[in-house]
């Protein structure tokens, strides 16, 4: 005990004497433009993968980059097992990030870091690369103290913001030689109230495109205007038909697995929901909010599904006047889901419903673009109280228990094929505009989350 006191103060030292080049490599990771989805920055994702594999190897890890599927990005892992008997943890990130669009909106550019009112601002500054950094920093410190207390193991995927198969494949194959005592999920962040986070629940994601095709040409819109069938306004039915004016989703079946918070998160709820609203109108811009009429607005963002329009394409688009009916439309939708429903059910009833929405001459196809299971964890073991006290600590504050709106979608896999218990958590602070012009990360936080995992690491060591 005396020993893992001494080690977390040395490491602690060395992360307050290291801040300035603590930031200095979050910087340089952030100037790699990684962004998945993107076949043209596919090397400048191998290039953030190797800059990982290198530091872990300097550190003494045993590190492979592992390409689990032709054309996928490969899956960094990095083991150290200088602690025998000691606790397992398996720390998990990811170095891939979103397109920086629109970049007319971005104060400066969205991979030249730019420091300002103790703001980072840089694409993936948040999500994830602030965070996974934290994680490797603390570490960092910590062999500069000694080693660390406990085995560890980092897995960083690059295909998280395209919900890529290649992590899950990988887990699914490798799991039974993946026994960890605990997986930390470091891929969340702050409350609205700035308060460290412990999620208790993951909503899951359904993501599909509608295709509409009318007509085998565009048409001119004064001559056929009146008989040809017209894909947009058939999808335009269509998706505002997917959920009535109250918010309700239409698509039969979709609620019948829903199961509804416990007394005690509602009575919870119902205390914070009203500066909850106003916080949220706050950093979103938005005049009032919507939703699901009934519910609590921190009810409908965590534990109740839903459906969302994401993108509508078709017709002519462009600058100027073109008047066409045209040949065919897309729609990208998406629905997050609560625990116990099942996205394959709901995708087979969507099917069948979009059918009795569409018009004759238009036939639509439903494309499935990604899924991930709702994700349900606990926080009364042993790893989830040592992160806990562990934010105490660095933050001097509580942490707020709370269910993720967003999606993870490796967590199940996590869950399934490795069977630890999953502590799902982060530093990115809520207004951090991840997936928008200018995401930023408070740097504080950064530097507090580095203490603060350099102390939840000690704190799993047994004594």
């Amino acid at each position: 005990m005396a020993a893992t006191k001494s080690l977390l103060q040395d490491a602690l030292d060395a992360a307050a004497a290291n801040r300035d080049s603590d930031l200095e490599d979050l910087i340089e990771e952030l100037r790699i433009p990684s962004v998945s989805t993107l076949p043209e920055r596919r090397e400048d994702c191998l290039r953030n993968a190797r800059w990982l594999r290198d530091r872990f190897q300097k550190l003494g890890f045993r590190t492979e980059i592992v390409d689990v599927m032709d054309g996928g990005l490969p899956v960094v892992i990095a083991d150290w097992n200088g602690r025998p008997g000691q606790p397992h943890l398996t720390i998990y990130g990811h170095y891939d990030v979103q397109p920086p669009d629109p970049l007319d909106e971005w104060k400066s550019p969205p991979f030249e870091p730019e420091v300002r009112d103790g703001l980072l601002f840089a694409r993936g500054a948040a999500d994830n690369k602030g965070n996974h950094l934290a994680t490797v920093k603390a570490v960092e410190h910590l062999f500069a103290a000694g080693g660390p207390p406990i085995n560890l193991r980092f897995v960083i995927e690059g295909e998280e913001e395209i919900s890529g198969e290649s992590l899950p494949k990988y887990l699914r194959a490798n799991g039974s030689q993946l026994k960890t005592d605990a997986v930390l999920i470091w891929d969340s962040g702050m409350d609205e109230d700035g308060n460290p986070t412990l999620a208790t629940a993951l909503r899951g994601l359904l993501y599909l495109e509608l295709h509409a095709t009318g007509p085998a040409v565009d048409l001119h819109s004064g001559v056929y205007g009146g008989v040809a069938p017209n894909p947009i306004n058939t999808l335009a039915r269509i998706v505002g038909e997917l959920k009535d004016r109250h918010g309700h989703v239409t698509i039969p079946g979709f609620y019948d697995e829903v199961v509804r918070p416990s007394p005690e998160e509602i009575d919870d709820w119902k205390k914070k929901d009203a500066r909850y609203i106003e916080t949220v109108k706050r950093l979103t811009g938005a005049r009032a909010l919507e939703g699901e009429e009934g519910f609590l607005a921190l009810e409908r963002t965590g534990s109740r599904p839903t459906l969302d329009a994401n993108g509508i394409v078709g017709g002519f688009i462009g600058e100027g006047k073109k008047t066409v009916i045209p040949a065919r439309a897309s729609a990208k939708v998406s629905m997050r889901l609560v625990p116990h429903q099942d996205w394959k059910e709901i995708l087979a009833a969507l099917e069948k419903y979009v059918q009795t929405l569409t018009t004759p001459g238009v036939e639509v196809k439903v494309e499935l673009l990604g899924a991930a299971p709702p994700v349900t964890c606990g926080v009364d073991h042993r790893p989830a109280q040592a992160l806990r006290a562990a934010y105490k600590a660095a933050f001097g504050l509580d942490t707020t228990l709370i269910r993720v709106g967003g999606s993870i979608p490796v967590s199940i896999d996590f869950q399934e094929a490795v069977g630890a218990p999953l502590v799902i958590s982060g530093i990115a602070q809520a207004d951090s505009a991840v997936h928008s012009p200018n995401e930023r990360l408070v740097i504080d936080n950064y530097h507090r989350g580095i203490e603060a995992v350099i102390r939840f690491i000690c704190g799993m060591a047994l004594e």
